[in-house]
């Protein structure tokens, strides 16, 4: 059986011309092994989902994703930024800091997040061995700003200081993700899982 050529098919061009579309459009069909399921969007958005460092794609922009949505990833244990003397960051792309945390601490696992928030959740260990979750303050990795190179924010130069603290200071997940589109990413058809 041979398929007809839709382009050369003359009611669906009417059809097209009617709609007042000049495109023939795309669609991709829906596959579990590039697409975020309801389930896997749930996890991520609360509160998140435990992954190695291999799980996460690194998109062209350099940004962090789970199948076809961009995400941020940190390490979800207090005691690690205690140890290390570190405020709480979260990673939105690939830059020298994750990927030096990653080399250094290859089974190091990731906590992987679409939530939009100020606070995430940390593992705590009490001295008593009790293990619990608590709502820590965040802020956003300014390796990974500079990176993306995020609203022209550039931490080695001195003379864009006071323009790159701005930009650090003044950063909104939400304003990011206009930008970058957390979900859904369209592959066309290109990417495809390692």
């Amino acid at each position: 059986m041979e398929l007809l050529d839709f382009k050369q098919f003359e009611p669906f061009n009417r059809l097209r011309e009617k709609m007042g579309t000049e495109e023939f459009g795309f669609f991709e069909l829906f596959d579990p092994a590039l697409h975020l399921i309801g389930s896997e969007r749930s996890e991520l958005e609360s509160p998140g989902l435990l992954r190695k460092p291999e799980a996460i794609k690194i998109l062209p922009d350099k940004t962090l994703a789970i199948k076809n949505s961009r995400v941020l990833a940190y390490i979800p244990d207090e005691n690690w930024y205690r140890t290390h003397r570190e405020y709480p960051a979260f990673h939105l792309a690939m830059c020298s800091r994750l990927e030096s945390l990653i080399s250094d601490h290859p089974a190091q696992e990731l906590l992987l997040t679409t939530k939009l928030s100020d606070d995430y959740n940390l593992l705590k260990i009490r001295s008593n061995g009790e293990i619990t979750m608590v709502a820590h303050g965040f802020v956003v990795c300014k390796h990974c700003l500079h990176t993306l190179r995020y609203n022209d924010y550039d931490e080695f130069r001195n003379r864009r200081r006071g323009h790159s603290q701005k930009v650090l200071s003044d950063f909104s997940l939400r304003e990011f993700y206009r930008f970058y589109q957390q979900y859904p990413l369209s592959f066309g058809g290109k990417y495809r899982p390692e």
